[in-house]
């Protein structure tokens, strides 16, 4: 689901606590250093840290975890997310001048920021805050039981009589490899791993019309009747050779009557029974039979969770209007609708489900705003969601509008007062704790920090977020054309796909809120695919888009819109572009087979500097194996790839839009 006004993405800004930076914690305890001088920090870095000074941290509910995810969550922690969500991402500033902040707050940001300035400026221009990172470093580590022997080693780097060059250099290494351990340990606990690297193929099952693509193909139409019934093994493993692992079913729930938009159905989010799969696609057992088929085939299966609203006529509202932003009285309020509790007769205002916008609340009309004020509509949806991987095995979830339901941005919509605990940090606790491998993808366009914190493993990379360390979007640099966005989103999302600790990067070129690639991007779609499908990390991609297809109207941009019935026409689609995309589909898995566990390298401008690109490097190799470069301009670039360290020295010229994966040797 996606927020109607498209220049009104970014609506919520979900602040952090005002807590102390390393750099004003340096300046304020100057005077003291060494082993002494650290223990003596101790409860200063502590109270300062872990909000107990002037602000929260977030609240967390430890007893409700396995052992085994208590673990996982405290290496996220220390290597993402900054102890607890506590300390902000350490700030250097160089000798020269100027100040570069670390992309998140854990171990992993505070390396990747310290080796690229090193390499760029050089030790020597940061050997200034050796004692600045021993305390960011004890600040960070002391809530954690089992860093004890990396903290003492810490403590007897800076007690040691060395000089300061040789102290920052012992301690920049062991903080590396620290690290590094701490990675590999991470890797081997974390059960959802899987979903960072996850190549998502999206179906939207009413319009995908599974017997016209069958024939597209050359293929019988098959046996026909209920959507999950009729998908077979085949049309899996058709999604699999393409190079998907991981299916979405988006829409699989019963739709609620009640103001029902259009003609088509009625929006998939405006969901009348949470628990149920939709009649017209299936039984509970037909629904089954896919996940088994799917995982026979070697797909991952995820489903929507939509927790911010339902139907105006759902099951949970029938039942307990109480869960409910709700008012009494005799005029309706606006944006609420009657309701009278079946059980009772009591009258209410029911709140349509909405979301912040520039101060004021714009509603979906078609739905009922939940109150996750309710501790018991906490614990009634945290119960859904664990009887769908209990009932049918699904392996993940992508959360719907997640950010509306972090405790800022809930009570600031909504004037009430939540619980401390955020509760996308106590369901995803209590599933990872049950079911570890289960994913947790959240659709979200601010609270980028807090949703990491509360362990989500994928957050939608679509537009720039306010935050410490910045955050460019994928989506809407690559719309935008403009090489320099384009860059720094690159850059990002280099960095996302490269740490552990916190959430990964979901990168798109369109999805079902989106208008279509072409529309969107235009002359550019081939470009900005190719960039997105070669990406390492995870991908989504909705089904259709691999032949063009797009039907909207003017209520709705969508290339499948809601309000109107619509059926893929797969013989009809643009065979061009449906020939890039298979030539794309197949470089993509040539790369990801030739260069496993690769990673990418954002790729300077040169003396053009109208094309971009980056690097892929195989894990463990220092030479890269392959450049992706393209050209998002109107005009004829020079791409010249001269980087000594990656064993690169290339130079072609590209046509505007244009694109080209060079493998190297």
């Amino acid at each position: 689901m996606k927020i109607p006004t498209l220049s009104a993405a970014v609506l919520l800004a979900v602040p952090w606590p005002a807590l102390a930076s390393p750099a004003d914690l340096a300046s304020s305890k100057a005077s003291l250093s060494g082993t002494r001088g650290l223990q003596e920090a101790d409860a200063a870095l502590r109270a300062l840290f872990d909000g107990t000074l002037g602000a929260r941290a977030p609240a967390r509910g430890a007893s409700t975890r396995s052992a085994s995810y208590e673990r996982v969550r405290e290496l996220r922690e220390v290597l993402g997310i900054g102890g607890g969500g506590g300390i902000l991402p350490f700030t250097f500033r160089p000798a020269g001048g100027g100040a570069v902040t670390a992309q998140n707050a854990g171990l992993e940001g505070f390396v990747y920021a310290e080796e690229r300035l090193s390499a760029a400026q050089g030790q020597a221009s940061l050997r200034h805050h050796t004692t600045d990172y021993a305390r960011y470093l004890e600040a960070l580590l002391s809530p954690v039981s089992w860093a004890g022997p990396a903290r003492q080693r810490v403590r007897d780097i800076m007690a040691s009589d060395a000089r300061e060059d040789e102290r920052y250099e012992r301690l920049v290494a062991f903080t590396r490899d620290y690290t590094e351990g701490l990675r590999s340990q991470l890797a081997s606990l974390d059960k959802s791993g899987w979903v960072k690297e996850a190549r998502v193929y999206e179906i939207f099952p009413r319009a995908f019309n599974l017997a016209g693509k069958r024939q597209a193909s050359g293929s019988p139409p098959g046996p026909g009747g209920p959507f999950f019934a009729d998908l077979q093994s085949s049309d899996l493993a058709d999604i699999k050779a393409q190079g998907f692992d991981t299916v979405w079913v988006m829409g699989i729930f019963p739709i609620g009557e009640r103001s029902r938009s259009g003609t088509g159905g009625g929006s998939p989010y405006s969901i009348k029974d949470h628990e149920a799969v939709h009649p017209d696609l299936g039984t509970e057992e037909d629904f089954r039979g896919f996940v088994r088929r799917a995982h026979g085939q070697g797909l991952k299966v995820i489903i929507d969770f939509v927790p911010n609203h339902t139907s105006m006529d759902s099951k949970l509202l029938m039942a307990r209007p109480d869960f409910f932003i709700h008012r009494r009285g005799a005029s309706q309020p606006r944006g609420y609708f009657d309701h009278a509790d079946p059980a009772t007769g009591e009258k209410y205002w029911i709140a349509h489900g909405g979301y912040e916008s520039f101060g004021s609340i714009d509603f979906w009309i078609d739905t009922a705003q939940v109150n996750y004020a309710s501790e018991g509509l906490r614990a009634e949806m945290t119960r859904i969601v664990l009887g769908w991987v209990r009932r049918f095995g699904v392996d993940g979830f992508r959360v719907d509008m997640a950010y509306l339901d972090l405790n800022a941005a809930f009570s600031r919509a909504w004037r009430v007062s939540t619980p401390r605990r955020e509760f996308m940090e106590q369901l995803i606790t209590s599933v990872k704790s049950a079911y570890p491998g289960t994913g947790f993808i959240a659709e979200a366009y601010d609270g980028w920090d807090t949703l990491s914190w509360c362990g989500f493993d994928l957050i939608y990379s679509k537009n720039n977020m306010s935050r410490a360390g910045e955050h460019h979007g994928w989506y809407d640099a690559a719309q935008s054309r403009d090489p320099g966005w384009i860059r720094e989103a690159l850059k990002r999302a280099e960095f996302l796909q490269w740490q552990t600790g916190g959430s990964a990067g979901l990168d798109f070129i369109g999805n079902h809120d989106e208008a279509s690639p072409r529309r969107s991007f235009g002359a550019w779609e081939r470009g900005a695919a190719a960039l997105t499908l070669m990406m390492p990390g995870s991908l989504l991609f909705y089904g259709s888009q691999e032949i063009g297809f797009d039907k909207p109207i003017p209520s709705e941009p969508k290339s499948l819109p809601f309000g109107v019935p619509v059926s893929v026409d797969w013989r009809g689609g643009d065979q061009a572009l449906a020939a890039f995309y298979r030539d794309a589909f197949r470089k993509a898995q040539r790369l990801r087979q030739r260069l496993p566990s690769a990673s990418m390298r954002t790729l300077g401008p040169g003396p053009d500097p109208g094309w971009v690109g980056y690097a892929l490097v195989s894990k463990g190799a220092r030479k890269a194996g392959a450049l992706v470069l393209a050209n998002p301009t109107g005009r004829w670039v020079n791409c010249q790839v001269k980087d000594p360290r990656l064993g690169v020295d290339w130079s072609g010229n590209l046509e505007p839009g244009g694109w080209t994966v060079v493998e190297l040797e």
